[in-house]
């Protein structure tokens, strides 16, 4: 259709100005394949006003009250816990990270990232936690929209190698200086989406085979807490990956410590010409042990060698075969439990357990065995602990998974996922952090990271005559906070 001159500047895309009555009128429109038609149509979404040469564009008015309704509300009662807990817990994360990425978009993932830690909010719904909350008053003071959230992402999820400078200096700390000890694990996430090349179907544990990525990570043993995250094909395992990851970050304490169901023959070799270090344990029934030494009736005595672990005595003895350096452990309070609990079973379980097996496995009670590559000259102690450090790792993906409901994905940009990712790294930061606090105040039998968390949202300030005034709150949780070295309640 002929448009005069002065309609033109008020074309705008996805928009259509139509003639009606002698009257020009704004539309905003959509396109969407129809499949059926093999083409693409065209529909009316809404009016958006009138135009005329002399007042120009006039907004309709439902038009007028859907902007209204966008509008950033004014909110005078604001939760105050979440914020002041995230922010005492990452404070110099969220320094180096606004340093490294600009105050704009550093705060709007930051404040995504603490809705993802608090709330586990998709992006659509992070705009209506972040006014309602005090970190609407240090960032991102104006209006902030899914939008806004999505580009922040992309922007971040763009700049890999800006990403890794900051993990980096994670490491780069004081307290990582001298004894710096790094694991490394990986995990699986399930994508949904239909545009990214980087998902697909692979093994994982729980036998799930939908389209998958992975996710490689590296833990400091000294910080307790992830330092880096790498997306990889779904379709690639950890041996080919590692090396790359150990390349791109840098550094030369990295040592994979794996689970029982990674050990086999081509993985040691793909790790050996690597060059990776590793401490991978081995299945009970793997005919590389040799429990000879424990069959033994003197055997404490010929060993000689052990170390008080947990106030537990371990004993080990090393040995090599097949050109593999073993260590195998015995636990001996660990064995008179498994032993204990078998007898039990012959009982409760006659069809699955009985005398027979378990003088077969009787040898193999209570002990741990592993193969290892390590450049340093770790003894036996050491070894044993970094395994045991595992754990930590695992209860990280836990987290991951479980506290964040991380594990499925929709996101369809490869950008955008990635800043996805990385602010669900900045959240489990955040969240081992708390861990660690109540581990160290002893009060993990009595409070788990998420009930600190839900008690943080009881908090909030509210604005009277122009300034901010903190909620009134019990002195149980007053003590509570002070217990994990939490201040600024007030």
């Amino acid at each position: 259709m002929y448009l005069p001159e002065w309609v033109l500047p008020f074309k705008e895309p996805r928009t259509e100005i139509r003639l009606i009555n002698g009257m020009y009128y704004k539309y905003q429109v959509e396109y969407k394949y129809n499949p059926s038609k093999k083409r693409t149509d065209k529909n009316t979404v809404r009016l958006l006003g009138k135009i005329s040469q002399e007042n120009g564009f006039t907004p309709s008015d439902k038009d007028i009250i859907r902007q209204k309704a966008s509008i950033i509300p004014k909110v005078d009662i604001k939760t105050f816990g979440v914020y002041n807990l995230f922010s005492n817990l990452i404070t110099d994360e969220i320094i180096s990270f606004k340093a490294c990425f600009g105050e704009t978009v550093g705060e709007t993932v930051l404040s995504f990232a603490m809705m993802r830690w608090a709330y586990q909010s998709p992006i659509k719904r992070a705009p209506n936690y972040h006014i309602h909350d005090f970190c609407s008053e240090f960032w991102l003071k104006n209006n902030i929209s899914d939008k806004h959230i999505s580009n922040a992402l992309k922007q971040v999820g763009e700049n890999r190698e800006k990403l890794v400078e900051w993990m980096k200096s994670m490491l780069n700390a004081p307290e990582t200086h001298s004894n710096k000890f790094v694991m490394m694990d990986s995990t699986h996430a399930t994508s949904l989406s239909e545009q990214l090349a980087i998902n697909a179907k692979g093994y994982n544990p729980d036998h799930d085979y939908d389209k998958q990525v992975r996710l490689m990570y590296l833990f400091s043993a000294q910080l307790k807490q992830p330092v880096y995250f790498r997306l990889i094909n779904g379709n690639i395992t950890d041996s080919k990956s590692m090396s790359l990851c150990v390349r791109e970050m840098n550094i030369k304490d990295v040592i994979y410590i794996a689970d029982k169901g990674f050990f086999s023959a081509q993985n040691i070799r793909e790790l050996n010409h690597e060059n990776l270090q590793y401490i991978i344990p081995l299945h009970r029934n793997n005919k590389l042990i040799d429990f000879g030494p424990l069959l033994k009736a003197n055997f404490k005595k010929e060993l000689k060698t052990y170390f008080i672990y947990q106030e537990r005595v371990i004993w080990y003895y090393q040995y090599e075969r097949d050109s593999m350096k073993l260590i195998t452990f015995l636990d001996e309070k660990l064995q008179i439990k498994e032993e204990s609990d078998y007898l039990q079973r012959i009982v409760s379980k006659p069809e699955e357990y009985s005398i027979e097996k378990y003088y077969e496995k009787l040898t193999c009670f209570g002990t741990l065995t592993h193969t290892y590559s390590i450049n340093e000259n770790l003894n036996a102690d050491q070894i044993y602990q970094a395994y045991k450090q595992r754990n930590e790792i695992e209860t990280m993906f836990d987290g991951y998974k479980n506290f964040l409901k991380a594990d499925i994905m929709y996101m369809q940009d490869r950008n955008v996922l990635e800043g996805w990712l990385a602010a669900n790294f900045i959240a489990m930061i955040a969240y081992y952090r708390l861990f660690t606090r109540l581990k160290n105040a002893k009060l993990l039998n009595n409070f788990s990271p998420k009930d600190i968390i839900e008690t943080a949202k009881s908090i909030y300030k509210m604005k009277i005559s122009g300034n901010w005034h903190l909620s009134e709150i019990t002195v149980k949780i007053n003590d509570l906070f002070k217990k994990i070295e939490i201040g600024n309640l007030k």
